[in-house]
């Protein structure tokens, strides 16, 4: 049972109610929000442009939030987000290897520096050493390292929410 009420668009005061959909379904973490319209206000469109597609495939960014969600506990955010990377084409073996505890060296070299990286930005920022940024720059350019690293400090800031207030994931 979710800590927090998750509210109809009838409940939502006027500016959350933009981001129901036609219908008035909107997910679980989003009627949670709407408790806090203005802070929706600004969230939303931020999530859209670290979440969404940009010189970084989706196939990437939904590895990325998989990985970090998983190392985070976060059931509502795996629950989301594994069927959306099995539809952007992230390959099962992948998202075998970064949710169910199947060896990592089965990953391609670029999307295993990846987790390396995600893996040590969410558990232990301070443990980064040049030697790990090295390796990943062979596979990533600066701007795409930059984004990633964002993008998993958003999902863990997401994975902290949604986990503290026990958003309930989607069935």
């Amino acid at each position: 049972m979710s800590r927090l009420p998750l509210l109809s668009p009838t409940e939502a005061p006027p500016l959350a109610r933009v981001w129901y959909r036609e219908d008035g379904s909107a997910s679980a973490l989003t009627r949670s929000l709407a408790s806090a319209p203005d802070l929706l206000e600004t969230l939303m469109p931020y999530l859209g442009q670290v979440m969404g597609e940009s010189s970084i495939d989706l196939q990437t960014k939904e590895l990325v939030i998989v990985r970090v969600s998983q190392l985070n506990g976060c059931g509502y955010c795996l629950a989301a987000h594994r069927p959306v990377a099995g539809e952007v084409g992230v390959p099962d073996e992948q998202l075998a290897a970064v949710c169910d505890d199947v060896p990592l060296d089965r990953l391609p070299p670029r999307e295993r520096a990846l987790v390396e990286w995600v893996d040590r930005q969410t558990l232990d920022p301070g443990g980064i050493d040049d030697e790990l940024v090295v390796r990943t720059l062979k596979h990533l350019r600066r701007d795409e390292l930059i984004e990633l690293t964002l993008l998993a400090g958003t999902i863990t800031m997401l994975n902290q929410y949604c986990t503290a207030f026990r958003i309930p994931p989607p069935r």
